[in-house]
């Protein structure tokens, strides 16, 4: 089943357009220009910033930017009347090809997944969110980031079970 829809969602990220800003296209951005224009881009953004990174075996800072993404992405599809419709099938299509790649590598060290779940919320709340109203949707951000703040705390408390299961996956533990 997995071989038959990893293809399946590859082909929705290439037939769904990535937003960008208005009149930018992220092929022509620089990994640097997503990052600095990030609080005004669309979260696929960042996931395609993600992509780049792991590629380049910068898991860390992979992580920290899907992280970014994923609090982002949720919001908007949190937010009332805030998507497109093609905004549940592309965030589906990048948790499965950016997510799970970018989560297999950051939580083989609970230390750096913590981290990097912590470094998102800490940028999400220090920076403007140019897609989705902060203020007009406050409720719904608030629940997405309480989302990500309890999976810290689940994290924090099953280290020794999360290694485990890793070795029993064949997964590393750094």
């Amino acid at each position: 089943m997995t071989r038959l829809l990893a293809p399946l969602l590859l082909c929705c990220i290439f037939l769904l357009p990535v937003p960008a800003q208005a009149g930018e296209n992220l092929d022509d951005m620089s990994s640097d220009q997503i990052a600095q224009q990030a609080e005004a881009l669309h979260p696929s953004a960042l996931y395609v910033l993600a992509a780049r990174l792991l590629a380049e075996g910068k898991g860390r800072e992979a992580a920290n930017w899907m992280y970014a993404g994923q609090i982002r992405y949720r919001f908007l599809l949190a937010a009332p009347g805030a998507t497109s419709p093609n905004d549940r099938i592309l965030f589906s299509a990048l948790t499965e090809q950016v997510g799970r790649p970018v989560n297999e590598y950051i939580a083989g060290d609970p230390d750096e997944w913590i981290a990097a779940m912590e470094w998102a919320l800490a940028w999400d709340e220090a920076h403007a969110n140019g897609v989705t109203s902060k203020t007009a949707h406050a409720a719904e951000l608030a629940q997405i980031r309480q989302g990500l703040t309890d999976l810290i705390a689940n994290v924090d408390s099953r280290r020794e079970e999360l290694r485990r299961h890793r070795i029993d996956n064949g997964l590393e533990n750094r």
